[in-house]
């Protein structure tokens, strides 16, 4: 398979929750990682954020959409270095098309299975986010390890990398790596990190978890709370 071309490459840092956060991404790359902006409903508060990466990120960065963004890549005036598109969006009607954007910027498409994989990389994806059943928010029926090495056994996909998602700390980081993964994505694993903004109410409930209050309906993991 393709190696990383730079040491960034190794850690993919999405800002949490579908959320903009130009600190935190620009926290990570200035930390050796990659920070990339997930641009989440394309609101004027996305746009700020954008605008605030562009200014402050002390190296390459990268941006994430999903089919709820009211952006276009015409938005972009800059062309981030790396545009990852969600799973929801390799086979939605989208301006987010991977054959456009190849031609400017490095795209990875998050996938949760063979089939969307195949389509990604026919399509001109130039790598893969491997979005394991352990993820927040789109996922899959297979565990990341599971995913992870079914793609990296198929034929088809033998010249494309491929990040792991989903479940990912210090030993199943260096699992991954060692299994044939080009790096692994971090995302709701930076949401208590001092350079996030998420609100304190929203920091105190996520100290509280341990894990178990997450359930999949419809194909999303999502927080199942009791009360308001």
């Amino acid at each position: 398979m393709t190696s990383p071309v730079r040491a960034h490459d190794l850690i993919l840092c999405l800002t949490p929750f579908g959320e903009p956060d130009a600190g935190l991404a620009a926290a990570a790359t200035g930390a050796g990682a990659l920070g990339v902006l997930d641009l989440g409903d394309g609101d004027r508060i996305c746009r700020q954020e954008l605008s605030r990466l562009r200014r402050t990120a002390p190296g390459p960065y990268g941006v994430r959409a999903t089919a709820r963004c009211a952006l276009t890549p015409a938005d972009l005036p800059d062309g981030p270095g790396l545009v990852v598109l969600a799973a929801d969006l390799t086979a939605a009607d989208t301006p987010w098309s991977i054959a456009e954007l190849a031609s400017g910027s490095r795209v990875l498409a998050e996938v949760t299975d063979l089939t969307q994989a195949r389509a990604a990389v026919r399509a001109g994806a130039h790598g893969l986010i491997a979005r394991g059943a352990e993820s927040g928010g789109r996922t899959g029926e297979l565990s990341t390890f599971v995913l992870l090495q079914q793609l990296l056994a198929d034929a088809e996909l033998a010249d494309s990398p491929i990040w792991a998602c989903g479940g990912v700390g210090p030993r199943t980081a260096a699992a991954a790596m060692a299994g044939g993964a080009a790096g692994v994505v971090l995302d709701s694993q930076l949401a208590l990190l001092p350079e996030s903004r998420l609100p304190e109410a929203v920091r105190a409930v996520l100290r509280s978890l341990d894990g178990a209050e997450t359930v999949v309906i419809g194909g999303h993991r999502v927080l199942r709370r009791r009360g308001p």
